[in-house]
């Protein structure tokens, strides 16, 4: 059971964590002052030590890294998090956030530093301003708290992703969703963050101020700061979506038949998915969403002219109905290591891809892909790197393993399925499992790759935060 303790307490833990970590070269074992006492006096949140709470911190949803911290730290208000992260440049400690622990191989999770729980910073508020509705969103609230208060008010976020997700860890990575072929990413529509940056100062920043730390912040991946309030843009919501789940045998024709539809426009929401068969294979299928309101039902008929699907099922749903739908992430619990891939590859060499993954028994061994088709020129912000064609292909890995695989060989893998997707011209995408060099990272960022070292060396010089993704090995 998690417990408060006091700051006397406080010191006494740390200065005996610091003896057990010293003992255990696995773990990072910074220099913890006596200055500590002063500077976490008047927390409004708690700092804690209990095993139970630090091994469920040392997980996450790919359930194949595992680093254990030396203290997590719930937070009461932003203070905190900037005291924590001032006294963490003082001590040579690592810092990262962490949301519902939805990363695949450790991002979130630090080596004998501290974990910040967002859970307890999650706040929403809507607000009318001159410029239109928004919300103001605490990082730890999740994505269908922000869709409940939105639709009291008839208004919706433009880009819905699962519900279950923490608002700061999606804004953190980028923040893909069902409407992202038409509408960018959810970082395409942050109008502000507030942020405590690696060096400890609370900074707020949009395009008109601090518009260098808005970019870097903006799908960065915890690199120069910790975002501690996200205002997003809102939008009039429909009242009803018509839904259509259109089932395919082949997947290049489901995947053919989502860029027919992510460049005419014809659905609101527009996702593929695979389906494993009680079987053996895989079915694949698209859905197609349109919005609208009420009595004003859209044509069926006309939303599926021309696609190559085996059959289809329609539902007409309230707005509410269709973004509870999938409230609950039933793989998130399961014991399986679930160490998925993100890839956006361009539409020239989708096929060919996909192709070559799906033909080998190796290469789609345990694999259950998911699939987008995209619209380029609506991806904006400098950091969500993508292939640069019209039409770009998110084609998500994702593998369930049964006990006993070989990890190391189906990283190996994941790293060489990604490598094939680099020289063909695509990006990784989110926290994939895939390890990766500063090398890597700069091949990656390629032309921002400067900018990016900028905002590192200007927000987080002593590179403190968020170590899982060995951007900037220490």
């Amino acid at each position: 059971m998690a417990r408060n303790i006091s700051r006397r307490d406080f010191s006494k833990r740390l200065a005996g964590a610091a003896a057990l970590l010293a003992l255990s070269p696995s773990w990072r074992t910074p220099a913890f002052g006596r200055s500590l006492h002063n500077d976490l006096k008047n927390l409004r949140g708690e700092l804690l030590f209990d095993d139970d709470v630090l091994r469920a911190a040392a997980d996450d949803f790919g359930r194949v890294v595992h680093k254990k911290a030396a203290a997590m730290l719930r937070p009461g208000d932003a203070q905190d998090i900037t005291k924590i992260v001032q006294y963490a440049n003082r001590q040579g400690l690592k810092v990262a956030m962490r949301g519902q622990g939805h990363s695949f191989f450790g991002q979130t999770q630090v080596d004998g530093g501290v974990v910040i729980d967002s859970s307890s910073l999650n706040s929403v508020r809507i607000a009318k301003s001159g410029t239109g509705w928004t919300a103001e969103i605490g990082p730890g609230a999740r994505w269908h708290q922000v869709l409940m208060a939105a639709n009291a008010q008839k208004l919706t976020v433009p880009v819905v992703t699962d519900t279950f997700l923490s608002v700061g860890g999606t804004i953190s990575t980028g923040g893909f969703g069902v409407t992202t072929y038409s509408r960018g990413l959810q970082v395409d529509h942050v109008q502000e963050l507030e942020v405590v940056t690696g060096e400890g100062q609370a900074v707020t920043c949009s395009d008109q101020s601090n518009s260098d730390l808005f970019n870097a912040m903006l799908g960065g991946l915890g690199q120069y700061g910790i975002i501690t309030k996200v205002v997003m843009r809102l939008m009039e919501a429909p009242t009803n979506v018509l839904f259509i789940k259109m089932d395919y045998d082949d997947f290049q024709a489901a995947s053919a038949d989502l860029a027919v539809l992510a460049k005419d426009g014809r659905f609101h929401h527009l996702d593929g998915r695979g389906v494993g068969r009680p079987g053996g294979g895989v079915d694949y299928y698209v859905e197609g969403g349109a919005f609208y309101d009420a009595p004003n039902t859209p044509d069926e008929g006309e939303h599926t002219a021309g696609l190559k699907f085996t059959r289809k099922t329609t539902t007409v749903m309230t707005y509410e109905q269709y973004f509870r739908r999938e409230e609950v992430c039933g793989a998130c619990t399961t014991p399986q290591q679930k160490p998925f891939v993100y890839l956006c590859i361009p539409s020239s060499r989708y096929v060919e891809y996909t192709s070559g993954i799906l033909g080998s028994r190796t290469e789609s061994a345990f694999l259950i892909p998911r699939m987008s088709a995209w619209r380029r020129n609506v991806i904006k912000r400098p950091l969500t790197r993508m292939p640069n064609e019209d039409i770009i292909y998110r084609f998500q890995l994702s593998r369930a393993w049964p006990a006993g695989t070989d990890t190391q060989s189906m990283i190996a893998l994941n790293r060489t399925l990604y490598e094939r997707a680099r020289d063909m011209g695509g990006f990784r995408m989110t926290s994939s499992a895939i390890p990766m060099t500063q090398a890597d990272w700069s091949r990656h960022y390629g032309p921002v790759w400067s900018m990016v070292q900028s905002a590192k060396r200007r927000y987080d010089p002593k590179n403190v935060l968020t170590p899982g993704y060995d951007m900037f090995p220490a």
